[in-house]
């Protein structure tokens, strides 16, 4: 954590140096030295981060688009998809891995079982707008299925490292 406020409030000292060894808390220099200064102050750091959403797969009644994808030091930390069906439609994905999904608009099913993006959650009551795609049943393809009339579905699929190979690198988006 390198930055001093977020959302408005103070980020507190023991945040930035929780990952840090306990003799080096109060070690400025230490704290300092862990930036990466060559990559920060690269003089075109938004084209070497900035990342546009790239189709993966479209067809009739629904669009997954990569939104995070890339490698940082010749890694693939992780990436992320973004899936959305239109209403009444349903597409069946084939993934690479596993992965851990959220709905964040809209109401389906996945193979059968049902999603629905909460629209006010309160304390203790359960949601219905996550689930996890095993290792085994995502290469095997995964159905989503809109069930309304008016809305689209979306949600959002996280794999973990080195997963999608095939993913787009960095800068995919330019023409």
């Amino acid at each position: 954590m390198h930055q001093n406020l977020v959302e408005g409030r103070e980020a507190p000292w023991t945040l930035l140096v929780k990952d840090m060894p306990d003799n080096k808390h109060r070690d400025i220099d230490f704290i300092i030295d862990q930036l990466d200064w060559e990559k920060n102050l690269a003089p075109n750091f938004k084209g070497n981060h900035y990342l546009e959403p790239v189709t993966a797969s479209q067809g009739d009644g629904f669009h997954d688009r990569w939104i995070v994808y890339g490698k940082v030091d010749n890694f693939q930390y992780f990436t992320a998809k973004e899936l959305t069906v239109e209403p009444g439609d349903k597409a069946t994905i084939t993934d690479n891995g596993s992965y851990s999904a959220i709905v964040v608009q809209g109401e389906g099913k996945v193979n059968n079982l049902k999603l629905n993006c909460p629209k006010l959650l309160r304390f203790n009551e359960l949601s219905e707008d996550e689930f996890f795609a095993t290792e085994c049943a995502a290469p095997a393809g995964i159905t989503f299925e809109n069930t309304s009339a008016t809305g689209p579905l979306v949600l959002l699929r996280y794999f973990g490292p080195e997963i999608n190979l095939e993913a787009p690198s960095m800068g995919a988006y330019r023409p």
